[in-house]
C-alpha cells in the first residue's frame, strides 16, 4: 500500500496555517508524497471555515473531471460550536448549491472536522489530559485550546506537529471528532 500512497496526488483545503502544517506532517508520516499535494489555505481574513466551504465545490468538480487520474481532496475545517455532522452537512449543501452531487462513498474526498479546533486534536494526540470538545473554553473560564497548545508547544511547534502526526495511528483518541477524522482520512487511501 505504501507505494500506492506515494503515487497519489491531491489538494488540501485548510482553514488555517497550523492545520495545513499538521496535514503536511500527517501525509509524510502516513507514507504519502506531500510534494504531490497542493495546499490551499484560507488567507487569514474572515472565516477560514467559510473560505473552505466556498472553495470546496470547485475542487470537487475538478477532481470529478479527472476521474481517470489517481487524485484526492482533503477539505479540513473546524467544527467550532456546530460539530462534525453539522459542518459536513454544510459542505454537502455547498455542493448542492453548486448543482453537484454530494460525495459518494467511493470518492477520494475527505472532510475531517476538528472540533472545536485543530489544537484539540493536537493536544489529544500529544496525550494532554482533560481535552474535550463538549464545550469551548473561554478566556473568562481559562485559556482557549489554541492558547493551551501555544503555552505547551509554541516554542517547538514543528516538533509537536511531527509527534502528533506520528501518533495518528497509535494514540487512543478521546475525541469523537478525532476518531471520525481518522475514518475520513482513510477515504483518500481507497
Amino acid at each position: 500500500m505504501g507505494a500506492d500512497r506515494r503515487q497519489l496526488r491531491g489538494i488540501v483545503l485548510a482553514e488555517d496555517r497550523r492545520t495545513e502544517r499538521f496535514i503536511r506532517h500527517l501525509l509524510d508520516v502516513c507514507g504519502f508524497d506531500k510534494r504531490k499535494f497542493r495546499f490551499h489555505t484560507a488567507p487569514g481574513q474572515g472565516s477560514g471555515e467559510a473560505w473552505v466551504r466556498v472553495q470546496y465545490p470547485g475542487e470537487v468538480k475538478l477532481l470529478r473531471a479527472k476521474v481517470h487520474q489517481r487524485l484526492c481532496l482533503v477539505a479540513i475545517c473546524d467544527g467550532d460550536a456546530l460539530g462534525v455532522e453539522a459542518r459536513k452537512a454544510q459542505l454537502d449543501e455547498a455542493l448542492r448549491q453548486a448543482d453537484l452531487q454530494t460525495r459518494a462513498a467511493t470518492e477520494r474526498i475527505a472532510t475531517p472536522v476538528p472540533t472545536w479546533a485543530i489544537e484539540n486534536w493536537l493536544l489529544d494526540l500529544l496525550g494532554e489530559p482533560n481535552i474535550n470538545e463538549a464545550k469551548k473554553p473561554s478566556t473568562e473560564a481559562g485559556p482557549t485550546w489554541k492558547q493551551l497548545f501555544e503555552r505547551a508547544y509554541g516554542a517547538d511547534e514543528k516538533g509537536a506537529l511531527t509527534e502528533a502526526a506520528n501518533r495518528w495511528d497509535t494514540a487512543n483518541p478521546r475525541l469523537p471528532s478525532l476518531e471520525n477524522g481518522r475514518v475520513e482520512f482513510e477515504r483518500i487511501d481507497q
